[in-house]
């Protein structure tokens, strides 16, 4: 039996294709394996939303290959998708891009004809999984290669989606992440998100429903009124990117300051204790300090829980690659200084407003001496110390002691 190691870089829907990549290829007869294991197939899904994605990709091949330099290598994901023909990755054996993704598991066969197994279960922690609802995505935001990587649209069945939450659940796993390009785009026959979330709430028992990110007008009071299950996890990523209208046009993001506001402000009245977890982009073409002031004062205002802020990165063939005002590397630097400040601050302060709470957490993996990790419903990262192996269990908490770095102890109720 051939040992097969997958490796995921980038987004949950990455994280949701290399989870199903898995189950397909136990079902095929190989074996899964760690990338730090003895492995016969390597797989990297790769991430090209920055440059950095686009390096992280070369790295992690190189790595692969110094670790076995006798193994088989292959290369897919969006990076095999931007790069194209002009791809410089010698280490990798086969480059197989998004086009072509779907027919991993048929490629590899052929090439390493594998012994079936029927009774091969697929093993993956069972705590949190990934489901791809949606993918593909036309918005065209003038600084994004994701439309260029992932051009087609299309959305999955309501029954298949359904099918497959519940064969999670049976597998142990007690939450879902609902996970695409663009989920709040989900349609499918004549079902829409909200749709689609009332019939997974009606047709499964999965403890935990979450989703990625969504954007500002697909906040609707149709969809917060679902909150009102608990079951959702009371979690929201909404992308703001810049705090300044004038450069959210300048990137054709399809909402103003105005429309975040409101969206922004929905959630926090309609969903009590609701985290809303953001983006930023720094460094823009064409960002003033006047711009940037009002981005930074944003994000210090507007109560997230977490920001994820990271400097413009150009990707060739995007409308803002060839705009005028690009900004000196060195001043994108100094603007990422404080708004890394502001979003330590804000992640603190949004952990201190739990503190002294009961919450849920699913536990997830040991630390070391009896100490766990896991996560509240609104994606808290918490501690707590326990004889067992509370792995893959939901319990009640009491948040009691706020770390340096800003994470949660939690004494066990």
């Amino acid at each position: 039996m051939f040992n097969i190691a997958l490796d995921t870089l980038g987004c949950k829907l990455n994280q949701a294709e290399t989870e199903a990549f898995g189950r397909e290829f136990v079902r095929a007869g190989y074996r899964l394996v760690s990338p730090q294991d003895n492995w016969d197939i390597y797989i990297l899904n790769s991430c090209t939303v920055t440059h950095v994605a686009d390096r992280k990709a070369r790295y992690q091949i190189r790595i692969a290959r110094r670790h076995n330099p006798a193994g088989f290598i292959c290369l897919t994901g969006c990076y095999a998708q931007n790069g194209g023909d002009k791809l410089n990755c010698p280490d990798a054996d086969l480059i197989l891009d998004n086009c072509r993704k779907s027919g991993i598991v048929a490629e590899i066969s052929r090439l390493f004809p594998p012994e079936v197994c029927p009774t091969a279960l697929y093993e993956n922690g069972r705590t949190r999984s990934f489901i791809k609802i949606q993918d593909g995505c036309d918005n065209f935001c003038s600084y994004c290669i994701v439309p260029f990587v992932r051009r087609h649209k299309s959305c999955r069945r309501v029954d298949e989606i359904i099918s497959e939450i519940n064969l999670r659940q049976a597998e142990g796993y007690q939450e879902i992440v609902l996970t695409g390009t663009e989920i709040g785009e989900y349609a499918s026959g004549g079902v829409d998100l909200a749709g689609l979330i009332e019939a997974i709430l009606a047709n499964t028992r999965i403890p935990r429903l979450r989703l990625s990110s969504l954007q500002p007008g697909e906040i609707t009071p149709r969809l917060l009124s679902l909150w009102e299950n608990p079951r959702l996890c009371c979690h929201f990523h909404m992308a703001l990117q810049s705090g300044s209208d004038r450069i959210l046009a300048l990137m054709r993001r399809p909402y103003s300051l105005g429309d975040y506001n409101r969206a922004l402000e929905a959630i926090l009245s309609q969903v009590p204790g609701a985290a809303v977890t953001t983006d930023l982009i720094v460094g823009f073409p064409g960002e003033t300090e006047e711009d940037f002031a009002l981005s930074l004062k944003y994000i210090q205002q507007a109560g997230f829980a977490r920001v994820h802020a990271f400097p413009y990165s150009e990707r060739p063939g995007t409308l803002a690659s060839g705009m005028e005002g690009k900004i000196d590397p060195s001043v994108i630097k100094k603007r990422l200084s404080p708004v890394m400040a502001a979003a330590k601050s804000v992640s603190l302060q949004y952990r201190r407003q739990s503190k002294g709470l009961g919450k849920e957490v699913l536990w997830e993996n040991k630390m070391r001496d009896g100490l766990w990790f896991g996560y509240t419903s609104d994606y808290i990262r918490v501690y707590g110390r326990f004889s067992g192996q509370p792995t893959n269990t939901i319990s009640q908490v009491k948040l009691v002691k706020i770390y340096a770095d800003g994470m949660l102890a939690a004494d066990t109720v």
